[in-house]
């Protein structure tokens, strides 16, 4: 079943700046962003659910180049992941 938000990893290109416009795409769609302490990633609130989405989010992640709490954070400040 598509989803509203599918249509956010479409445009989905190699760079940082292009995983944060995706991650700014999902939480416009009402999509809860998180980042994962044993995993070291980023996830979709409903991955607790549905794992369809764990794929697109590593690549996400590894975009961003974030694999530890700090690194996120810093990515956070950079591009405004959290959007608040």
């Amino acid at each position: 079943m598509k989803r509203d938000f599918d249509h956010c990893f479409s445009h989905l290109e190699n760079t940082e700046e292009s995983a944060a416009h995706c991650i700014h795409c999902l939480k416009k769609h009402g999509e809860q962003v998180l980042y994962d302490e044993q995993e070291k990633r980023l996830k979709l609130g409903r991955e607790v659910y549905d794992k369809h989405y764990s794929g697109e989010m590593k690549t996400v992640t590894g975009l961003l180049g974030i694999n530890s709490r700090e690194s996120y954070e810093e990515m956070d400040k950079k591009y405004n992941l959290t959007m608040y």
